[in-house]
């Protein structure tokens, strides 16, 4: 009899740990560190930072770019399928005994956008995975049982006053103490349930404190994508062809407690051409807002030259539609030669909420000689679809 007591015993802490563990850990997975660009958008060059942040999104985002002060039917959509549909409704303890390579999957981020660039029409997917993260909650176990450890304690003590109540009103025969017995007793549940609800709170606050601590935490992600050029010919078709793909790696190192160092290079192949990429940023900030300043080299083989005879290869469809706005659209040019190109931008990121965040960026583009030959503001809202 006293070992099945033992057992019921152990039965019940474990499950008074585990729900508070797994009550901590429904908080950390609807947290996000950073809300960067969708990579579609960058893939596209309409993203106001050239140098993306690493990130690892736990939530449907959705990117709109800003234009002539308005929102453009420009956007973007991104999210991890593998994580919404599978992770997000796991436990603590399911998630963890989960392989790194499951972990690493769940990571991967589909990204799809569309935006009007140079005259033209394009669209693009992207495909993005975490490669490494530094400081994440979701897999600090010791974070998860110190904010649990307080809530553990306060409802086993609520739980054994529980228990000591229902044993009086058990032995009691007084109807009267029976009823005041019961009184209590309602008291008390009530208040394990408040105490439920002001832990919830605790650890939002405590949550939210670790993510201002760790907003610029050191991460790496790779991506690929594709993009294609496309024009609604005619009410009842549609005009569509492949540009090219690009594919980048992009990391970043914490830099202090308020900075945050970012690198990218970047492939990308269009058409019988290839542009290289290779850019570092400096950002300094918090988790409400930020400000940066990138530097960007650009080895283009494919690129817009007004003083070129026959500036677009032949074959390229889509030339009399050609009007040279952000510089980035993926079109045919009969380009002979390659060439370099600076760009060094300003700009930040504001959260207006928890989950809307406002990107600009003023870009200046420099030719290979370092002559200032374009000054372009680039701004994005992007809304967390929680």
């Amino acid at each position: 009899m006293l070992r099945h007591a033992i057992i019921f015993i152990l039965m019940l802490l474990f499950s008074f740990t585990s729900r508070a563990q797994d009550t901590v850990f429904d908080e950390v997975k609807h947290s996000d560190l950073s809300i960067p660009s969708a990579p579609a958008f960058a893939l596209l060059g309409v993203n106001p930072e050239t140098v993306l942040r690493p990130s690892d999104l736990r939530s449907f985002k959705v990117d709109w770019r800003i234009k002539n002060y308005n929102l453009a039917p420009d956007l973007a959509l991104e999210a991890q399928p593998l994580w919404h549909f599978y992770y997000k409704k796991k436990s603590f303890e399911e998630y963890s005994k989960a392989s790194k390579f499951v972990k690493k999957m769940s990571t991967v981020s589909v990204s799809l956008g569309t935006a009007k660039i140079d005259g033209i029409n394009h669209a693009a997917y992207s495909f993005k995975m975490n490669l490494y993260k530094k400081d994440d909650p979701i897999d600090d176990e010791g974070l998860l049982q110190e904010i649990a450890s307080s809530h553990e304690q306060l409802i086993s003590n609520i739980n054994n006053r529980i228990d000591s109540m229902v044993a009086l009103r058990y032995h009691s025969t007084n109807p009267k103490l029976k009823e005041q017995y019961d009184k209590e007793l309602e008291a008390l549940r009530y208040e394990k349930l408040m105490i439920h609800e002001n832990s919830k709170s605790r650890y939002r606050e405590l949550i939210e404190q670790y993510n201002n601590e760790n907003w610029n935490r050191s991460m790496l992600d790779i991506a690929f994508g594709k993009v294609y050029t496309y024009d609604n010919a005619g009410i009842d078709s549609l005009k569509v062809r492949s540009a090219g793909i690009s594919i980048w790696l992009n990391g970043c190192v914490k830099a202090g407690k308020n900075g945050l160092l970012s690198g990218m290079i970047k492939y990308s192949k269009v058409f019988e051409s290839s542009n290289n990429m290779l850019g570092i940023s400096y950002r300094y900030g918090s988790l409400k807002y930020n400000f940066y300043v990138e530097g960007v080299f650009e080895s283009l083989g494919n690129y817009f030259d007004p003083d070129q005879e026959n500036t677009f290869d032949e074959s390229e469809t889509f030339a009399g539609k050609f009007a040279e706005d952000l510089g980035s659209g993926w079109l045919n040019f009969n380009n002979s030669n390659r060439t370099n190109q600076y760009t060094i931008a300003y700009g930040g990121d504001f959260r207006l909420s928890r989950n809307i965040l406002l990107n600009f960026a003023l870009r200046t583009q420099f030719t290979k000689e370092l002559k200032l030959t374009r000054l372009l503001p680039v701004a994005n809202v992007v809304c967390l679809m929680k």
